[in-house]
């Protein structure tokens, strides 16, 4: 049973929790979706099954997301593209936002240690999501952690996760916080020189709209830019 039942299962047994909280659950428990007091920004915890081998195990993996309407029709407005228009805040795998684990740890589902395999990831949920989705139940909490800690939400992330933390920024805190957060980040992450450069080519003459990089810190100056963040 070690396939798709024993994964129906888990997750189950994984999102009772958040089920007893208020929490939706969709697609037969592969997506559970709950709200912010607010009501500005809604959860989402998504379960992938990946088979590497049906009839003795099942690999999970966990997705972690959040999501904001009023971000994304504020970047409609600003930016006046629905390619750019995402209501994406937050995106993540679990495996991404907590500590390292041991060899012997594995994501694999098998039927002998399911129930030790479902508390596990019960566990990682409560002590390294549930934080972050507790930050988004006061914006301005975001906002003074943004301040304060950069764009990593947990020392284990990826400032990365938080997907355009300049437009996140623009959208909820005032401009002397935004100011404030990004010369912070900057500083504590040694891009000054990479700033600048950016600035630099979208001021000259020669801007073209565009800047050839695959750069995601490129891509968050950029943003910088045109919404008239200086950097001091």
């Amino acid at each position: 049973m070690a396939g798709k039942q024993a994964f129906i299962q888990t997750i189950h047994k994984i999102g009772e929790p958040y089920l007893a909280q208020g929490y939706i659950s969709t697609q037969k428990g592969q997506v559970l979706k709950g709200n912010a007091m607010s009501g500005t920004f809604e959860y989402q915890i998504k379960f992938q099954p990946i088979e590497s081998n049906p009839k003795e195990y099942t690999t999970l993996s966990c997705t972690i997301v959040i999501l904001s309407e009023q971000l994304r029709e504020w970047r409609f407005k600003k930016y006046r593209s629905k390619d750019i228009a995402t209501s994406t805040v937050f995106i993540a795998n679990l495996k991404e936002i907590i500590p390292v684990q041991p060899k012997l740890f594995t994501w694999e589902i098998k039927d002998k240690k399911q129930e030790e395999f479902a508390l596990s990831i019960t566990t990682f949920l409560e002590e390294y999501v549930n934080p972050i989705f507790s930050l988004f139940e006061d914006t301005q909490d975001v906002v003074n952690h943004v301040i304060d800690n950069g764009w990593r939400l947990n020392e284990y992330m990826s400032s990365g996760d938080f997907v355009f933390p300049i437009d996140f920024m623009c959208c909820f805190a005032s401009k002397s916080e935004v100011q404030r957060a990004f010369n912070n980040y900057v500083k504590r992450e040694g891009l000054s020189s990479q700033v600048k450069r950016v600035y630099k080519e979208m001021s000259s003459p020669k801007y073209k709209g565009f800047i050839e990089s695959n750069s995601a810190n490129d891509k968050v100056f950029q943003l910088a830019y045109l919404n008239g963040i200086q950097l001091v």
